[in-house]
């Protein structure tokens, strides 16, 4: 229990350190004269199951200043994002999400942590 509780202020930190980082990058971005950037939709595979993992995962992606939460699909395996600037790698955004906000949010909410306790099917 108590390593749930680091785990949850930990967040915390890791969180408030992204959304600055976020403030900055977007108030840099608009400030620009050149508006250089490449907005986007993406798809990011979740681990999360329970409505509060993914309640906690939607809010901090829609809470960081440049991204927002779009759609959670049905079966609650993909989240789709919309993201201010997707930049030349996709694929690192989606990391970003899942290895910044995801893992982190997983190693509070769960009694194990991280990694995650589903096994993906294919069906």
């Amino acid at each position: 229990m108590i390593r749930r509780v680091w785990f949850f202020f930990r967040y915390g930190y890791i969180f408030a350190k992204a959304l600055t980082q976020s403030t900055i990058d977007v108030a840099k971005a608009v400030l620009r004269r050149d508006l250089d950037f490449r907005p986007g939709f993406l798809a990011v595979d979740m681990e999360c199951e329970t409505d509060l993992e993914i309640t906690s995962l939607a809010n901090s992606i829609t809470l960081t200043p440049g991204t927002i939460t779009v759609h959670i699909e049905r079966d609650r395996k993909k989240i789709i994002i919309h993201a201010l600037n997707v930049g030349d790698d996709p694929d690192a955004v989606r990391r970003d999400v899942k290895e910044t906000l995801e893992a982190n949010i997983l190693k509070w909410t769960r009694p194990g942590g991280w990694p995650p306790r589903r096994a993906r099917s294919s069906t």
